[in-house]
């Protein structure tokens, strides 16, 4: 019970970390985008697979309206697994440009996944915090 308490904790920070660090919106650059973050709160689905309605982690819109331009999936390192590829990514996929990040190390699993599965991903990206630094997010 604890370790899954402390492991969500780690989950919920690890989303609204990447989504202030790499999802900034609006700025300069994207003055009419927006971010919203699901976690721990769905607030904007993204659509529906079997009449339940889809909730990436984090979700990047263009105003005025919800244009959707991007959306993304932030997994743990117990997350990345069948389970989670097909119920989570190959729903999303469909639904517009997904971005996975991975914990450091599980880049090979999430492609092995996405491969077997035919799950189109717009990114594969790796986190890991590290002291003094804090997170530190890459390309696959």
């Amino acid at each position: 019970m604890v370790v899954t308490y402390l492991r969500d904790q780690r989950h919920h920070g690890t989303i609204a970390e990447i989504a202030k660090v790499k999802f900034a919106f609006p700025n300069a650059e994207f003055p009419d985008f927006e971010t919203i973050v699901n976690n721990p709160t769905p607030s904007m689905s993204v659509g529906e697979e079997n009449g339940k309605p889809l909730y990436p982690d984090i979700v990047a819109v263009r105003r005025p309206g919800t244009w959707l331009q991007f959306m993304a999936e932030v997994e743990t390192t117990d997350s990345v697994n069948e389970e989670s590829a097909l119920t989570r990514w190959l729903p999303l996929s469909k639904c517009g440009d997904l971005l996975i990040y991975v914990p450091q190390g599980c880049v090979p699993e999430a492609k092995r996944l996405c491969k077997k599965f035919n799950i189109q991903v717009k990114g594969i990206r790796t986190w890991r915090f590290r002291p003094v630094w804090g997170l530190d997010v890459s390309e696959a």
